[in-house]
């Protein structure tokens, strides 16, 4: 019998007020499952929050750091409540961060199926974050801790974006294997695409005589950015015509601007700050090589399915990423990039080099990685199969 999908709930606990790799993800989940069934989405709604995007229905809260979500989880318990009374969903589907647990314990009550996303490990979490040892955050992990084993243990399917991820899950939570599926994450192939490399640096005010090494990403300590840093007089001494952006900005960045400074190469770097989403393709396009030097710490014991990698391929730019499972697999089936010892300055430098110095090569990667996520690696195939999914369970 067919089954048709009339009505999700989408719950998000992240905050629209900064620019991450979770928010990109949730809108283009958003934004493609639009497109096959009716969806609406709950999000925290701070009052400086951007309330354009149709879909989303803002949940009231208190607009403090510690109180944001604790406001939220109350105030989200009326309103979906409500809307489950007034417009039962067919499926709820929840992101699993912060510290949910109102959505799974309703769907419990009401017979709701439900999904659950993961995209992390919290303890893994904990262990990178620079507010670890502060009391708030020490509550709030030991929150996010029991939601993960409640959510899991009672929701009807869980998503994985890594394989490894997955089988961390199982060895846990002990969660069944078969109910978790690996979905791995994708890239908008409509906005992150080949451009002309000569109007995007005329556009962003770039010389183009020189060649560029380009990082996009929040800059927490897991990305590995000052690896990238140490690795660049290995660069210059070898291809000292390259210049180095660096689009993005978070907890790191302060640091990171002490380690350039130290290394005497502030005139080698361009720190970018935020960008916003729909010019990120600009600088991925300027640059000759794009650079994804992950962390072993947290990345290698779940895997990574990074955006950035996703982007970097679907604008036909050849990358060198550490070789973390997720990442060295993807650059592998796509043959679009180089993977290299984590942490190793002085790979990343040779791999780099290497790329810079054959334009036939750095061709050649780029119009196999694009291919490859254009056929396998979109938004709207991750829709796809999500709404499939939610098919087994209504």
């Amino acid at each position: 019998m067919f089954k048709k999908v009339n009505n999700i709930f989408l719950v998000y606990y992240g905050s629209f007020n900064t620019k991450s790799g979770s928010n990109i993800h949730i809108l283009e989940l958003l934004r493609n499952l639009k497109k096959y069934t009716n969806i609406v989405m709950f999000a925290p709604g701070q009052k400086s929050v951007d309330r354009a995007i149709p879909g989303i229905k803002y949940v009231p809260v208190i607009d403090n750091k510690y109180l944001v979500q604790p406001s939220y989880e109350f105030m989200l318990s009326f309103y979906l409540l409500y809307s489950c009374i007034k417009n039962r969903p067919d499926v709820l589907y929840l992101r699993q961060n912060s510290f949910p647990f109102f959505p799974i314990l309703l769907c419990k009550i009401l017979k709701i199926p439900s999904i659950v996303e993961v995209n992390g490990i919290v303890l893994d979490e904990l262990k990178v974050n620079p507010n670890s040892q502060s009391f708030a955050y020490r509550v709030f992990s030991s929150l996010a801790l029991r939601s993960e084993k409640f959510n899991y243990k009672h929701c009807d399917r869980i998503v994985s974006v890594t394989d490894k991820l997955r089988d961390e899950l199982v060895r846990l939570y002990s969660i069944p294997e078969n109910k978790i599926c690996v979905i791995n994450n994708g890239a908008n192939t409509d906005v992150f695409k080949p451009l002309d490399p000569g109007q995007t640096k005329t556009e962003l005010q770039l010389e183009n005589s020189k060649k560029y090494v380009c990082f996009v990403g929040h800059l927490a300590g897991w990305q590995g950015v000052e690896f990238l840093i140490h690795a660049a007089p290995l660069i210059l001494k070898k291809c000292p015509d390259t210049h180095f952006l660096v689009v993005g900005d978070g907890v790191m960045k302060d640091k990171l601007l002490e380690i350039t400074s130290s290394l005497g190469l502030l005139n080698k770097f361009t720190f970018t700050g935020r960008i916003p989403y729909e010019r990120v393709p600009l600088y991925i396009n300027a640059a000759d090589v794009c650079v994804a030097p992950f962390i072993k710490d947290r990345n290698s014991k779940i895997g990574l399915s990074a955006l950035k990698t996703y982007e970097y391929l679907a604008c036909g730019k050849p990358i060198v990423a550490s070789s973390i499972s997720g990442v060295e697999e993807l650059i592998e089936s796509s043959g679009g990039g180089i993977s290299v010892t984590p942490e190793s300055p002085e790979e990343l430098a040779d791999a780099v080099v290497r790329l810079l110095s054959d334009e036939e090569t750095r061709a050649a990667m780029g119009k196999k990685g694009r291919r490859y996520v254009v056929e396998n690696h979109s938004w709207d195939g991750v829709a796809r199969r999500i709404l499939d999914m939610c098919k087994d369970i209504i």
